[in-house]
């Protein structure tokens, strides 16, 4: 696979987490609701091979949880694979 899928917006709507990759890049998403906002998507970017814990987390964003904000976190994400690998 040489792009990125996430899944679909009823995963995020149901409050599940996303950890994934594409080559040396390794990144995990969670839906958060912070206070006086609409749930939001929270993702964070790091270089693998090691997990999340034990690496530094070298980009962070977040998006919405629509349609057009999966399609931005998709987008974000493979800006950030093309600047890691």
């Amino acid at each position: 696979m040489n792009h990125i899928e996430i899944p679909t917006l009823l995963f995020w709507e149901n409050g599940n987490s996303w950890y994934g990759s594409l080559g040396n890049t390794r990144f995990f998403i969670k839906p958060e609701s912070p206070e006086g906002e609409g749930r939001r998507l929270s993702i964070q970017v790091w270089r693998g091979p090691l997990s999340m814990e034990l690496s530094e987390v070298i980009a962070a964003a977040d998006f919405p949880v629509t349609e057009e904000g999966l399609a931005r976190t998709a987008a974000w994400l493979e800006e950030r694979a093309a600047e890691i690998n």
